[in-house]
């Protein structure tokens, strides 16, 4: 049998009795026969197929917080719909290095060539005001000063985005200000510039408007320019091409364009107090660059929405004193119908009436953003106590989940790096379910208490969503399982509540990770989801990261590590990206346990809405580097991508030269390289019409041909294996002499991936050698540098 020890008993994270989570009690005692599998049985086990990596370094960043929020966009692309891609290309905004000296403020812009390959850049573009304030710097002092609280540019989370129908370069972000100026605190101040020029011409940048039309206006009117609202911050933005333009490129104004930009307020609101509001300025029309905005308008209140009967919609009504709530930050995402949704996860107010599961609730556009469901004027009324707020219930939460846990647990042999419940059986006849036993934890007689697999998981709080074409929702986020405790019938459900007993919460095992739920209409069809396993976490949650160094974090891992999901634009399609944060590396230590040394940045591929994903493959590999001075993080995929590719923002931190030294010193208090990556996958189709993932599993052990070859210095070596066995992966150079093991460990069945780094090595003819279960084959590979 599969089991587990652990040292230390995991806290549940949930506040009470009143919130034990769900579980599909009937599966988790014997299986059922006749058991549904999955609602839709079409899985397959599929890897990357001609993967292939471009990096640039862009610029270096005075230090790592300009990209570090999920919300960010800062990578935008346009395919050029109306020049046939010929100025297609990738768009960045960036917080910019200045000197030393200098503030962490600049603003850079930077845009490419079609292949991603050639950039030009526009530098410290926020120097100029709206109101003619300059910034003047003469190598020592400021010479001229802005309305900010140290005089010069304080850009703050920036985006780029971009029309692919007009084509031009556009930044979104914060203005950090003093509060006579922006209002409030902290003076967060909207703001956005663009390119005069298209792609494929030299940058010529237009002055920095204010977006927050209660600034220019007051501005104008010569009333000083205290905005109104005041003090927004954090910009989560989108531009939409919408399809109900004339599309056509002759016309001036070819394709209808609109921004939806989504900020908190900082400052308290006149009507609900410091209760962080989220406001969303859209724009009325975007006109090659200059945008015609909207005034903002709050779109939620955190905690204080209201259902029917005027109570909070969330748990811990108002924040807590720190400004923290119980519910995510906010997510949206409009397709080009118009079609969208705001997403969150968190737990209701009222503990006596379900979901009381922590899911994924939403509100629905069909306008654009211009009314939600549960506004007045909406033609979507409904959701939770009549709030607008439409959610994931907790029986089909349940129930989505249980499927793949009774998938994984029917065929262990396949999936033998999932979760299994107890009753699970391997081809032997032999019963291998998982048993969690925690070492602290034990009856009066020494024995360990058993803990079981269950299908309630908690949805985190770190997410991101995308509305397809066809108007479905894809979600995306950290899950993870909760346990039941076999203790006086505790796996039971003696209260007749509808869940264990007992029940914990525990990131460390098999099973937590990156999920995407799908529905193609979560509001007609709120019992029509599907859910799909991308990435394990789990054995990241279960290292030990250090308080201090390059490896400490500035929140738990649960808060970390953040996934980020992307459409394809053409027509039709059902590919989506994805990307997120890991450890890719650690040392053991006899005293600090499994200590990570490296992170990089994952990404899968989907070609069948998010039906199935491909094996996430590190891009950002640092392999025969030394590990401490490359951490790749703040991850952002481009708003959208093609079938084949998809671009990448990332940033990467210099441990040589700290810059703020008030804070903890984790990567972000460094200078930090600012990077763009694209990813190439040309993976079309899925080779699989059976109902399980074993019919694709290759018949016998397969070693191919690494590809490219030659290469320099990243090559690909597929392999296929028919059953879960010992992979030993050995490199031999010309002579024959032993150089390094790749891969020495237990693999389960199916096809497999394994990117080779051989930039320490020196150009030459090598071989690799793979053996299986004490079956081998060997193949050459050139190096050629």
């Amino acid at each position: 049998m599969r089991s587990f020890s652990i040292y230390m008993l995991f806290f549940s994270f949930l506040a009470g009795e009143n919130y034990k989570s769900l579980n599909s009690v009937q599966n988790i005692q014997e299986p059922k026969p006749e058991t549904n599998l999955s609602k839709d049985k079409k899985t397959a086990r599929i890897v990357s197929r001609n993967p292939n990596f471009l990096t640039v370094l862009l610029d270096s960043s005075k230090n790592g917080y300009g990209a570090f929020l999920e919300v960010q966009s800062p990578l935008a692309y346009s395919f050029d719909a109306c020049n046939d891609g010929a100025n297609a290309g990738w768009v960045a905004a960036y917080r910019q290095f200045g000197t030393i000296d200098q503030t962490a403020g600049f603003l850079g812009i930077a845009k490419s060539d079609p292949t991603g390959t050639e950039w030009e850049f526009a530098t410290k573009v926020n120097t100029d005001y709206p109101e003619n304030q300059t910034y003047g710097w003469d190598g020592n002092f400021v010479t001229d000063s802005l309305p900010t609280p140290d005089g010069a540019p304080g850009a703050r989370y920036p985006n780029a985005v971009i029309s692919s129908w007009q084509n031009k370069a556009t930044a979104v972000w914060n203005e950090y200000t003093n509060s006579t100026y922006g209002g409030g605190e902290s003076g967060g101040v909207p703001m956005y510039t663009y390119d005069n020029y298209t792609l494929g011409f030299p940058p010529y940048i237009s002055a920095i408007l204010h977006l927050n039309d209660g600034c220019a206006n007051q501005a104008a009117a010569g009333e000083g320019t205290t905005c109104d609202p005041p003090d927004l911050w954090q910009a989560n933005v989108q531009l939409v091409d919408g399809s109900d333009g004339n599309n056509n490129c002759n016309a001036f104004n070819p394709g209808k364009p609109r921004l939806l930009a989504m900020y908190t307020g900082w400052a308290a609101d006149p009507v609900y107090g410091e209760t962080y509001p989220k406001y969303m300025i859209r724009s009325l029309n975007v006109s090659n660059g200059y945008i015609i905005a909207d005034s903002p308008k709050i779109i939620q209140q955190d905690s204080l929405d209201s259902d029917e009967f005027g109570n909070c919609v969330w748990l811990n009504c108002g924040p807590d004193e720190d400004g923290s709530t119980y519910i995510s930050t906010p997510d949206f995402h409009v397709n080009p119908d118009g079609i969208g949704y705001i997403t969150n996860t968190g737990f209701v107010a009222d503990s006596t009436n379900p979901p009381y599961a922590h899911t994924i609730f939403f509100r629905k556009t069909e306008g654009y953003g211009e009314t939600w469901s549960g506004d007045l004027n909406s033609d979507i009324q409904g959701g939770y106590k009549n709030s607008g707020y439409f959610y994931l219930s907790d029986a089909e939460l349940m129930d989505i989940h249980d499927s793949l846990l009774t998938l994984w647990s029917t065929y262990p042999d396949i999936y033998d790096d999932k979760p299994w419940y107890p009753w699970a059986v391997d081809s032997l006849g032999n019963v291998v379910g998982d048993t969690i036993n925690y070492s602290d934890d034990t009856t009066e007689f020494g024995e360990f208490y058993d803990y079981f697999y269950t299908s309630s998981y908690f949805i985190g709080y770190q997410h991101d969503v995308v509305t397809d074409q066809d108007g479905g929702i894809h979600f995306t986020a950290l899950a993870y399982p909760y346990f039941c405790k076999d203790l006086d019938s505790g796996c039971e459900d003696i209260d007749g509540d509808g869940w264990p007993d007992s029940i914990q919460t525990d990131t460390r095992f098999p099973g937590a990770g990156m999920y995407h739920y799908y529905n193609s209409d979560p509001v007609g069809q709120p019992d029509n989801w599907r859910v799909s396993f991308i990435e394990d976490l789990s054995t990241t949650f279960n290292l030990d990261f250090p308080e201090t160094g390059p490896m400490a974090l500035f929140s738990s891992p649960q808060f970390y590590f953040t996934p980020n999901i992307r459409p394809s634009y053409e027509e039709g399609s059902q590919v989506l990206w994805y990307a997120s944060s890991n450890v890719s590396s650690f040392t053991t230590d006899s005293i600090l346990g499994d200590v990570p040394t490296d992170l990089d940045i994952y990404m899968a591929k989907s070609v069948d809405n998010g039906k199935t994903w491909t094996k996430p493959e590190n891009v950002t590999t640092t392999a025969g580097l030394s590990t401490e001075n490359h951490i790749e993080y703040g991850h952002h995929l481009a708003n959208i991508g093609s079938d084949d590719e998809i671009g990448l923002f990332y940033q990467m931190a210099d441990f040589s030269r700290l810059t703020v030294t008030d804070g903890e010193n984790d990567w972000m208090d460094y200078v930090n390289y600012v990077y763009f990556l694209k990813y190439t996958n040309d993976l079309e189709y899925l080779s699989t019409g059976s109902d399980l993932e074993k019919d694709i599993i290759p018949n016998s052990f397969v070693l191919n041909q690494n590809y490219p070859n030659p290469f320099n210095p990243i090559t690909n070596i597929s392999y296929g294996i028919d059953k879960a066995s010992n992979v030993k992966l050995s490199l031999y150079d010309i002579r024959g002499s032993f150089i390094e093991t790749l891969i020495n460990e237990r693999i389960g069945a199916g096809n497999h991936d394994f990117m080779f780094d051989a930039s320490h090595l020196s150009s030459g003819v090598y071989f690799y050698r793979m053996t299986v279960d004490g079956s081998s084959k060997t193949r050459k590979l050139v190096l050629m540098k």
